[in-house]
């Protein structure tokens, strides 16, 4: 997958601009607040259809404006190209569309544009709470399985649902049996996330160690668990993991009721990082647990490329304070060998030397872009 050209309206700070791309690497530098990180966060809209930065979108428009518009034009590896486009005002609302027809239900469109992100935000993988990186795991499947995203979709109505009616019960406005068509509903999409979440991250562990020995230049193991209440064995099937889920919803009904929330299930998993057998938020620096993230998207990146037949455009935000030249090196080095298309912000692009042959370089500064040829 390539972006060819780029076209913003009113987007952040950026007033009109038509960004042409021709090569793999993609440097935009300058200083803070300049809109470096917009033109990731444009091209993100076209992959995942929102931010990765703020949930409102009217946050995004440009201030005075009432309107921001974002499109692209895309080349899939069989040389077809198309355009997604993506509008939203305040009186109007979002609107998605793909070679100029509109698209009804937003996220029947993601996965068109695979998309692998890494911001400074993403630190929270390692150091955060469970949520970013059920968060992580979830955009990533929901890009190669679209029956995920919809189970995705549907779970989080039922959790919503279900604990409404713990709370009925607690109340005395309802009696346990209205919670079995919930539990029976729980379990079904539930033990789908789980499965697939477990399916994909043994694949997933099984190459960022490689990609984590590139950069750092060490002989490190790295991997990555997956913490569950429910099967933690690999060989569980669907069956046996749906199974199992009922169980423990019998099993925690009591604490369920008394807090009005259901305590196990997807929405409460976690993933694990290892470097050398120890946690990697304990016992891992900040420049290894940076150099483990960006081994983990280009695993990521890898994974979505098998599943899909076609290599993810990835987006590289600010991502670099933290490494030496060595480590630059080997990543611009991992990029060119894997020929995925890149986009990377940063405040001092002289890091990155001056390859005109391999990288294009585009200055940023007050929302203008200026490619310097």
């Amino acid at each position: 997958m390539k972006l060819i050209n780029l076209t913003l309206i009113n987007f952040r700070n950026i007033e009109k601009e038509d960004i042409h791309f021709n090569k793999n690497i993609n440097i935009l530098y300058g200083g803070n607040g300049q809109g470096k990180t917009s033109i990731l966060e444009a091209i993100y809209f076209l992959g995942i259809t929102k931010s990765f930065r703020v949930g409102d979108e009217k946050a995004v428009v440009k201030t005075g404006q009432n309107y921001f518009d974002v499109s692209g034009k895309f080349e899939k590896q069989n040389s077809q190209t198309f355009s997604i486009r993506v509008y939203f005002s305040g009186t109007e609302g979002k609107h998605v569309f793909y070679n100029k027809e509109k698209i009804k239900t937003f996220s029947s469109i993601i996965g068109t544009v695979p998309i692998v992100l890494l911001s400074l935000e993403d630190l929270d993988l390692t150091y955060g709470s469970p949520s970013a990186r059920r968060k992580f795991i979830d955009i990533l499947i929901s890009q190669i399985d679209p029956k995920y995203l919809q189970s995705l979709k549907q779970f989080k109505k039922v959790v919503l649902s279900r604990n409404k009616v713990l709370s009925l019960i607690s109340e005395n406005k309802e009696d346990l049996a209205s919670l079995r068509p919930w539990d029976k509903q729980f379990a079904e999409y539930g033990s789908y996330l789980h499965y697939e979440r477990k399916l994909i991250l043994k694949e997933l562990s099984s190459y960022v160690s490689k990609y984590y020995q590139n950069i750092s230049g060490t002989t490190d193991e790295v991997e990555i668990r997956y913490q569950s209440s429910v099967a933690n064995e690999d060989d569980a099937d669907l069956e046996e993991i749906k199974k199992r889920m009922y169980q423990r919803l019998e099993e925690t009904r009591q604490r369920d009721l008394a807090y009005g929330s259901t305590s196990t299930g997807p929405h409460r998993e976690d993933l694990l990082f290892f470097k050398n057998k120890q946690p990697l938020k304990i016992f891992g620096s900040q420049g290894e647990n940076k150099t483990f993230l960006i081994g983990l998207k280009f695993a990521e990146a890898l994974l979505i490329e098998k599943h899909l037949n076609e290599k993810p455009l990835l987006l590289l935000d600010d991502i670099f304070s933290e490494l030496d030249q060595f480590r630059i090196k080997q990543v611009l080095e991992t990029i060119q060998s894997d020929q995925r298309q890149t986009f990377i912000t940063t405040t001092e692009a002289d890091k990155f030397g001056q390859d005109k042959e391999e990288i294009d370089f585009f200055r940023i500064s007050n929302g203008k872009i200026l490619n310097e040829t």
